[in-house]
């Protein structure tokens, strides 16, 4: 019969496109899924979209007040009931042999807990500074180097690691519309954090990395939709994710995992520190607030009492 599989879909105020990627589930050759669409609170009429599909398969959660965006999904999670988990945004689309090309990789080695595709990526042809990303930006795991349908997961982090020492945050894997997941491997690693603001997937698939190998199939079997109104663009341009460094070197460091690459990432993480007055005293300048310092501080204290709370969901 083959593996089930959850397709988890976090949605917020989606309606232009949220058809697109429901229609390109119920496309999938793949038969044994459930999607499961958790609506954040919309004010678009995003629910009503969703409703409007007769077909058992979709599982529609509404939820009572808008939460953050990994907080979003960690809901589809704990709602979804297969054995795989694969994530779609609400502006993004599968291919329909998606389901099809991952789901074996996973049947073929139980050692994989994350397997991500290639992706194709769609913009305005008349907005240059789109066009522009996608030419940069349109191929992102050519710096893991040449990967096998099953790759050594530490060994991916280790050479992931060596990339987190500069002031972004590197993207190898994709956007979570790429990637499909063990819920075997999201009970043992935890869910997504819900203190970062931006790169919250990758540090997921990082600590994910840790403990599991990792499948790569290399055809584009996703479509990742690239626009201004993307919650990626929101906060790139707002800086909201002036923190997430901080954030994701806190996470990494609290998988018991984490083995040799654990002292790279302290050394990071004190020189991200240092950085850190600067960017709130620009912050500051801008009349932006900083909030996240005080809250990351109170973190750090808790952690050196022994009460730090848990980060991820």
């Amino acid at each position: 019969m083959g593996t089930f599989v959850s397709v988890c879909l976090p949605a917020f105020n989606g309606a232009a496109y949220i058809g697109e990627a429901i229609d390109s589930v119920l496309a999938q050759t793949h038969e044994r899924f459930e999607l499961v669409v958790v609506d954040n609170n919309s004010s678009d009429g995003t629910r009503d979209v969703v409703a409007g599909y007769d077909d058992e398969r979709i599982r529609l959660i509404v939820n009572d007040v808008t939460v953050g965006a990994p907080e979003n999904h960690n809901l589809a999670v704990r709602a979804a009931r297969g054995q795989l988990v694969k994530f779609l945004h609400h502006d993004d689309r599968l291919a329909p042999t998606c389901l099809e090309r991952l789901v074996p990789v996973f049947e073929e080695a139980t050692s994989v807990g994350l397997a991500f595709s290639r992706r194709e990526v769609l913009v305005d042809p008349a907005d240059a500074d789109a066009v522009a990303w996608k030419e940069r930006y349109g191929t992102v795991h050519e710096p893991l180097g040449p990967l096998g349908r099953v790759n050594d997961g530490p060994a991916l982090l280790a050479r992931y690691v060596e990339g987190l020492g500069g002031p972004l945050l590197p993207n190898w894997i994709g956007e979570p519309s790429c990637v499909m997941v063990r819920m075997g491997a999201l009970d043992r690693t935890g869910l997504f954090t819900t203190r970062m603001r931006q790169s919250w997937d990758v540090e997921l698939w990082l600590r994910i990395m840790a403990t599991w190998d990792v499948g790569f199939v290399d055809e584009p079997l996703a479509l990742y939709r690239y626009h201004g109104a993307s919650l990626t663009q929101v906060n790139a341009r707002g800086n909201e994710d002036w923190l997430d460094l901080l954030w994701l070197h806190e996470g990494l460091l609290s998988a018991p995992e984490l083995g040799s690459v654990a002292g790279r990432v302290r050394a990071y993480r004190r020189r991200e520190l240092a950085r850190s007055p600067r960017r709130a005293l620009g912050r500051l300048a801008r009349r932006r607030g900083i909030g996240g310092l005080v809250g990351y501080a109170g973190y750090r204290a808790g952690r050196a009492l022994g009460r730090a709370p848990a980060l991820h969901g």
